[in-house]
């Protein structure tokens, strides 16, 4: 066998609840982002609700009654509501990628101080390609987690 094999680790640990509030402290860094997704997300949800109410009034009062002008002033509530909705949602989706870029960029970094604190012998027994990879992906995996997982 080559000197230079390396046997990859599988890792089958379960996510427990101390690791999902390491991660939450980790996005709660970024408070006003954090804040800001929920804020939106939030708002998101209820007008989405709303629309289901609307389209109901606007059946029933607009078109059944047979109310032009209920009709039309229902459907400006609509379009209204759907440039509110439109708002909320690119704030939310600006607010989870800014959110989940920072986790990724302080995860990084404190897996690169970390990795300056290593002895020399650990570089002597690990491929520098493992390293990289797994400071990479594994910093986008919780990034990822914090910005979309919650939601």
């Amino acid at each position: 066998m080559s000197e230079h094999y390396f046997e990859e680790e599988e890792f089958d640990s379960e996510v427990n609840g101390e690791t999902v509030r390491r991660i939450f402290r980790e996005g709660m860094k970024h408070w006003p982002f954090m804040v800001a997704f929920l804020v939106c997300i939030t708002a998101v949800s209820f007008i989405e609700s709303y629309f289901t109410y609307l389209t109901k009034r606007m059946i029933d009062e607009g078109i059944m009654a047979r109310d032009l002008d209920a009709l039309r002033s229902l459907a400006i509530q609509y379009g209204a509501w759907f440039l509110i909705f439109a708002l909320f949602v690119f704030g939310f989706i600006v607010a989870a990628g800014y959110l989940g870029h920072l986790v990724q960029y302080d995860l990084r970094k404190q897996m690169f101080d970390h990795l300056q604190k290593l002895s020399l012998s650990y570089y002597n027994r690990t491929p520098n390609g493992w390293i990289m990879s797994r400071v990479t992906s594994d910093a986008e995996r919780v990034g990822d987690l914090v910005s979309w997982g919650f939601l």
